[in-house]
């Protein structure tokens, strides 16, 4: 006798907080990609500079290669900037909690000196 197959439904607490946890993945995503794209952005702008007094040097083309990675980089920083705004946009806001810190009163019995 086939066992029957095993299914999964979200409840809607799960949903959001899917969609909060995938929305820091691709934060966290994100900012590894930006600091990436900054070295690489560096390095590139760094190999034009020195190229006007040194010439084209062997390691100043390897530098500016890394232009094409900037691009790339690029291209998928949008692409989770969309991903965020739109996780961003679905995702049900929670009611704000209010805290008090600090309480006014203090315990009886207790002095301080």
């Amino acid at each position: 006798m086939p066992m029957p197959p095993i299914t999964v439904t979200l409840s809607d607490g799960q949903k959001v907080e899917t969609m909060k946890r995938f929305r820091v993945l691709y934060g966290d995503e994100m900012t590894a990609i930006e600091a990436k794209l900054t070295d690489a952005l560096l390095a590139a702008q760094e190999a034009d500079f020195l190229a006007q007094y040194l010439g084209e040097q062997p390691e100043l083309k390897e530098l500016r290669a890394r232009a094409a990675e900037a691009e790339k980089l690029e291209k998928r920083r949008q692409y989770l900037a969309a991903l965020v705004e739109r996780l961003d946009q679905y995702t049900p806001k929670q009611p704000e909690i209010k805290v008090q810190l600090g309480a006014t009163a203090k315990p009886a019995g207790l002095k301080r000196f």
